[in-house]
């Protein structure tokens, strides 16, 4: 059994690393990478080389993104020279107070996954104009250090618990995108894009206060959350007091009584009839967002941009749920006598299920984005080589999360583009990045990552990955590289 639990717990660090908390995070480097069209997605204001593009369907691009703002592999797995392999932080020979002392006061893990099924542009004299359609998922988890050190040692080393802010926040939806940037003679580009939202699925925590004081004679609890949610084909029960029913619950997760036929719930052919395509395609739970940016030439080989993105909401008004929960329990023990048939744990958990009553509610609610802004500079060496830096704020929930990123960007010919970077994030400075653009006639393929190179250098200092990956047809591309028809900033 301590075998399978020391399983299970790696197991749960490698899901933290592989796949919580997503804003997803765009790639940094993919700001400056001058040969990909939808580099107008970090800033609308950019214009693309060619006359046109067209992205493949679901390929252009996928984008892929994890993301710690404390915890690094080497705070979670070591080497272990007696065992010869790794280990985590919970094995009997790893070191519990060298994860604690990693953790931030509020640590966030981020994850997000997006697909493009259409992106198109064109040129028209001094306009661009770009239409994109996709699906994304964006994933914010968030823990106090507080609630680690009590989950590790109890109340061993203090008696005073923070454990606010613990947070699972999840956007699913659809976003149409329809971009225009306007050129004011090579010198100052101006852009814009209005988004259309579809949401899909929500799960939105708005307040999490939560508090506990320990001692020999009893332990105190006080708790306020309130929460939002989505769901929908979830059912969820509803006693006729208007509390969440937890017994009923269990009922929710025996999918392996759900019949099947070749694999495929019988089912599915009612979730997609045209009596739920409204669900569907998230037509029930509208949003809008807005992007904006410019890029500026105040002098002849530098450059200055800015942007703001994913300034909008969602509005969810289809199988929605508010909870709310409210709690001050003090444990002080349980009174027991020598009755065979006396179970502990059950009056535990009767008395828990009292306290911890979740009052719930069906009515609308509005979620928004987390806004990002980008602030850059750039120095063209010459025609072919460019340096450049880009500042990156993420807002969410009030806080901010910042990036910084340098770049040396080289493009030899008109067919091949590489970039190499180097970024800060939060208190990691061993991130190294890349990217590639290649162009075969109409042809155009690249990929680009913030954080891969480091995980072959520095293994033990890797804490995030992202890419991107893309495949377009470009048509009315300039050979000779004009200055006319070269972004002014990527």
């Amino acid at each position: 059994m301590p075998e399978r639990i020391r399983y299970i717990t790696a197991l749960c660090c490698i899901t933290i690393l592989a796949w919580t908390g997503v804003s997803a995070q765009y790639s940094n480097t993919y700001y400056y990478m001058h040969m990909i069209p939808q580099a107008n997605q970090l800033n609308p204001a950019f214009q693309p080389k060619c006359q046109s593009y067209f992205g493949f369907p679901v390929l252009s691009p996928v984008r892929f993104e994890v993301e710690s703002n404390s915890l690094r592999y080497k705070d979670i797995f070591t080497w272990n020279s007696a065992t010869g392999k790794f280990i985590t932080f919970m094995h009997p020979d790893g070191d519990k107070q060298k994860f604690l002392n990693a953790l931030e006061p509020v640590n966030v893990v981020r994850a997000g996954l997006a697909t493009t099924i259409v992106s198109v542009g064109w040129r028209n004299e001094l306009f661009f104009f770009t239409v994109d359609f996709g699906q994304r998922i964006d994933q914010d988890i968030s823990f106090s250090q507080d609630l680690a050190e009590f989950m590790i040692n109890g109340n061993l080393n203090q008696s005073r618990f923070n454990f606010s802010d613990l947070a699972n926040n999840i956007n699913l939806y659809h976003e149409l995108a329809i971009g225009v940037s306007y050129n004011f003679e090579d010198e100052f580009q101006l852009g814009a894009r209005a988004k259309l939202l579809l949401g899909m699925g929500n799960v939105s925590v708005r307040q999490s206060d939560i508090n506990m004081k320990t001692s020999i004679d009893e332990w105190n609890v006080k708790s306020a959350i309130i929460a939002d949610a989505s769901l929908p084909y979830v059912d969820l029960p509803i006693d006729e007091d208007g509390y969440l029913d937890i017994d009923s619950l269990q009922s929710l997760g025996e999918l392996d009584q759900m019949d099947l036929i070749f694999g495929i719930p019988t089912g599915l052919p009612d979730l997609i009839s045209p009596s739920n395509l409204g669900t569907v395609f998230g037509v029930k739970n509208p949003g809008f967002a807005l992007d904006f940016g410019f890029n500026y030439r105040p002098v002849e080989k530098v450059i200055v941009s800015a942007s703001v993105l994913d300034l909008g909401f969602i509005r969810w008004r289809n199988s929605t749920y508010n909870f709310k929960q409210e709690m001050d329990y003090s444990f002080e023990g349980v009174e027991f006598t020598l009755d065979d048939d006396w179970d502990p744990g059950e009056d535990l958990m009767d008395s828990l299920k009292d306290a911890t009553k979740i009052k719930t509610t069906q009515n609308k609610y509005t979620s928004y984005l987390s806004s990002r802004v980008y602030i850059g500079a750039a120095y063209e060496l010459s025609e072919k080589v460019r340096f450049g830096g880009v500042f990156r704020t993420r807002i969410h929930n009030y806080r901010f999360y910042n990036q910084f990123t340098i770049s040396a960007n080289y493009q030899p010919f008109n067919m091949l583009s590489g970039t190499l970077s180097y970024s800060i994030m939060g208190n990691n400075y061993m991130n190294l990045g890349l990217g590639l653009s290649v162009r075969g006639g109409p042809f155009n393929i690249y990929f680009i990552t913030d954080q891969a190179p480091t995980a072959y250098f520095w293994p033990q200092e890797f804490s995030s990955l992202n890419f991107r990956f893309g495949f377009n047809l470009v048509f009315g591309c300039d050979p000779s590289g004009s200055k006319k028809d070269r972004p002014l900033i990527d």
